[in-house]
C-alpha cells in the first residue's frame, strides 16, 4: 500500500514539475525576446504573438523542450513501479520456494549402488611404556566398498501440476521412476583386507529430498547368489559421499562373485527440475513430461522432442565423462555430482517478467506517445497545452501500475487489455474534448491502440524484442521527419 501511495504522489509530482518546467522555459524565451527588443506585454507583441511571429509558448522549440523535460521526469514514476514489480516478484519467488520445500524441492536421483562392509588391518608401530622398545601392533578397522552398476537405465515420467498459496501458484510435478541396474561382482583388491561382510551389504538409493518420496512400488533382485535382507530403511549410510547423502537403502546378502540385476520403481514429488547422476559404466536416461517448456543443463540430451503436449529427452552417457571410478572406498570419495543430466520445467516468462520488460520500455512508449501527439498537433494544425501533456503522461504511467495490480489476479492478456483501455479511452476522450473534435480524439485513440498492440507483440517475442523496439523507434522518427519537412524556420 505504501508503494502505491508513493506512486500516486510521484504522478502528481510529475505534473507539478512539468508545469514548473514549462513556466521556466517560457520565462527564458520571454527574456530572450526582451533582449532582442520585443516587449511581450505590449499590444504590438500580443498581436505578433497571435499571428505566430514571436517565439512564444506555442513555438516548435518550446514544445520540444517541454516534451523532453516531461519525458525525463517520467522516469520517477516508472522507477517506482519497477521497484514495486521487483518487490512483488521477490515475494512470488519466496512463496514458490516455500511451496517447493513443502511439496518437494528440486530432485536429484542417484544409484542404486552396492555397499559392502569390510574389515582391514593396519600395522602400527608403538613404543613400550619405558620408551626403550618398539614393536608392531596389528589394528583392525572397518570401512565400506561402494560399487557402481555396470549398466543403469532410468525412465522418468513427469506429470505437472500447480499448487496455490494466496494469489501465487507454483509449478510442481509428480514423477514415476522405473529403473534397472546391472551389477557384475568380481574379486576386488583392497589393501590389507581381512574379510568382506557380504551378509550385511546394502543397496543405496540416493534421493535429494526424502520427504518427497511417496512410495517404493517395486524392488526386485535377479540373480542366483543374492537375496533381500530385512526391509527398506531410511538413509543411505553414505553421508560423506556427495550425491548419496540422502535417500534409502535395502539390505542384501551377496555371494563372493556374482552378477545380478535390480529392478525398481518409485513415485516421488518435486518442483522446478529433476536430474540424475550417471553412475553406470553406461547410463541410459529417458525423461517424458507433459510440460511443453523444458530447459536442459549439465549433460545435454542426445535426442529430444518438444511439442505442445510435452517433451521427451534421452541421454546415453558413458563413464568416461566423469573422473571417479566404478569402485571406491567410502572414506576416500567425497562427491559424485561433478556430472549430471538435468531437465528443468521452465516457465518461459512469468507475468512479473513481462511486466518488468514492459516497464523497461515505459519511457520509450511515453516519449512515443508525446511524439505522436506532437505529430498530431502539426498534422491537424491544433495545439495541446503542457498540462494536457502532463496528464497524458500520467495516464501512460498509470497503465503499468494497473498492469502490475491486475496481472496478479487475471491472465496476463486480460490484465493487459483492461489496463490498456485506461490510457486509450481516457487520452483519446481527453484530446477529443480539449480540441472539441470527436474525429481528432478518434485519431489519437487509433494511434494509442496501435502503440499498445506493438508493445504486446514485443512482450511476446523474447528473442526479437530489442529488434522490434528499435524498428518501432525508427519508424516513428521517419514519420516525424516527414511531417516536419515543410516547417518554417523560427526567426527572432
Amino acid at each position: 500500500m505504501f508503494n502505491i501511495i508513493v506512486g500516486v504522489i510521484a504522478l502528481f509530482t510529475l505534473a507539478l514539475f512539468g508545469g514548473a518546467a514549462y513556466l521556466v522555459v517560457r520565462a527564458l524565451l520571454k527574456k530572450l525576446n526582451r533582449d532582442q527588443g520585443i516587449d511581450m506585454e505590449s499590444p504590438q507583441a500580443q498581436s505578433s504573438y497571435s499571428k505566430g511571429t514571436s517565439l512564444a509558448k506555442n513555438t516548435t522549440l518550446l514544445k520540444a523542450l517541454t516534451i523532453g523535460i516531461l519525458s525525463i521526469l517520467a522516469l520517477i514514476p516508472l522507477g517506482i513501479i519497477m521497484d514495486m514489480t521487483s518487490d512483488r516478484e521477490a515475494l512470488y519467488h519466496s512463496v514458490v520456494d516455500e511451496i517447493g520445500r513443502s511439496w518437494g524441492e528440486q530432485q536429484t536421483l542417484s544409484g542404486p549402488v552396492l555397499v559392502i562392509p569390510y574389515s582391514y588391518f593396519v600395522m602400527q608401530e608403538e613404543v613400550s611404556a619405558d620408551g626403550k622398545n618398539r614393536h608392531q601392533v596389528k589394528r583392525t578397522y572397518q570401512d565400506e566398498l561402494v560399487i557402481l552398476p555396470k549398466k543403469l537405465k532410468l525412465d522418468l515420467d513427469l506429470k505437472h501440476d500447480f499448487r496455490t498459496r494466496g494469489i501465487y501458484q507454483s509449478l510442481v510435478y509428480n514423477a514415476t521412476l522405473q529403473g534397472k541396474a546391472d551389477f557384475s561382482l568380481s574379486h576386488y583388491e583392497v589393501p590389507n583386507l581381512i574379510a568382506f561382510d557380504n551378509k550385511n551389504a546394502r543397496l543405496a538409493f540416493g534421493v535429494s529430498s526424502n520427504q518427497a518420496i511417496d512410495k517404493v512400488d517395486k524392488l526386485e533382485l535377479t540373480g542366483d547368489t543374492i537375496k533381500l535382507s530385512g526391509s527398506l530403511m531410511s538413509g543411505t549410510g553414505l553421508g560423506t559421499t556427495g550425491g548419496l547423502e540422502k535417500g534409502f537403502n535395502q539390505g542384501v546378502q551377496v555371494g563372493e562373485a556374482s552378477d545380478f540385476s535390480v529392478n525398481f520403481a518409485m513415485t516421488l514429488r518435486g518442483s522446478q527440475s529433476i536430474s540424475a547422476l550417471p553412475l553406470g559404466e553406461q547410463t541410459l536416461l529417458n525423461i517424458h513430461a507433459d510440460w511443453p517448456h523444458p530447459s536442459f543443463k549439465g549433460l545435454l540430451p542426445a535426442e529430444r522432442e518438444i511439442n505442445a503436449q510435452g517433451f521427451t529427452a534421452s541421454w546415453n552417457i558413458s563413464h568416461l565423462t566423469r573422473n571417479y571410478p566404478q569402485e571406491f572406498i567410502k572414506s576416500n570419495q567425497s562427491t559424485l555430482t561433478e556430472v549430471s543430466a538435468n531437465a528443468i520445467l521452465f516457465e518461459p516468462v512469468t507475468h512479473y517478467g513481462k511486466i518488468e520488460r514492459s516497464v523497461k520500455y515505459g519511457l520509450l512508449f511515453i516519449v512515443l506517445t508525446f511524439i505522436m501527439l506532437f505529430i498530431f498537433e502539426l498534422g491537424q494544425k491544433t495545439s495541446l497545452s503542457t498540462i494536457q501533456y502532463v496528464l497524458v503522461g500520467s495516464a501512460m504511467a498509470l497503465f503499468y501500475l494497473l498492469l502490475l495490480s491486475l496481472s496478479e489476479h487475471l491472465a496476463f492478456l486480460h490484465a493487459y487489455l483492461i489496463a490498456a483501455c485506461i490510457p486509450v479511452l481516457s487520452v483519446s476522450a481527453y484530446v477529443g474534448s480539449a480540441t472539441a473534435s470527436i474525429k481528432r480524439g478518434a485519431i489519437v485513440g487509433i494511434m494509442l491502440v496501435s502503440l499498445y498492440a506493438v508493445l504486446y507483440s514485443i512482450l511476446q517475442l523474447e528473442d526479437y524484442a530489442l529488434l522490434m523496439g528499435t524498428g518501432l523507434l525508427l519508424v516513428v522518427l521517419l514519420i516525424l521527419m516527414f511531417v516536419t519537412r515543410h516547417q518554417p524556420k523560427n526567426t527572432a
